[in-house]
């Protein structure tokens, strides 16, 4: 079941993983989940977060899921205090929600690039301050932003 080394162990921990549907941030999910840790999945797509926690806990790994949306801060604010009454603690946080826009510069609408900066960046302020509220007051935790140019 795990590719994981047994010096890396989460066991019982809980992850937050954003944007975690698909792509990369699946790919931390299932190694978090596989080195132990209780992960929760975030994406903002019901069929395609449901679709990977079916995949992963097919695998035998234990997932939970929260659909919200990275870049609303009251979303942000209520889906972090449930999580924290409902699962427990979170005790890793991965910022790992990104989108990707391209075209040239000269014809990138303000609109598009405002959903790019919400999304890309915004989203690791606004999700990393709600958890680092709870970590802060239990002086545990940690917080993981990634960026891809993908």
């Amino acid at each position: 079941m795990s590719n994981v080394s047994e010096r890396f162990r989460l066991d019982g921990r809980l992850a937050l993983i954003t944007g975690s549907s698909a792509g990369i941030g699946l790919a931390i999910a299932r190694g978090l989940a596989q080195a132990g840790a209780r992960v929760v999945l975030n994406g903002r797509t019901a069929q395609t977060l449901e679709a990977a926690t079916e995949v992963l806990r097919g695998e035998g790994l234990e997932v939970h899921t929260r659909i919200f949306d990275v870049t609303d801060t009251d979303a942000i604010r209520h889906a972090v205090a449930n999580i924290e009454k409902q699962l427990g603690p979170i005790e890793i946080l991965v910022n790992n929600a990104g989108m990707q826009r391209r075209g040239p510069l000269e014809e990138f609408s303000e609109v598009h690039w405002s959903e790019l900066m919400r999304t890309n960046l915004d989203s690791a302020f606004l999700v990393g301050q709600a958890v680092a509220r709870y970590m802060i007051n239990r002086q545990r935790g940690r917080i993981i932003n990634i960026c891809s140019v993908q």
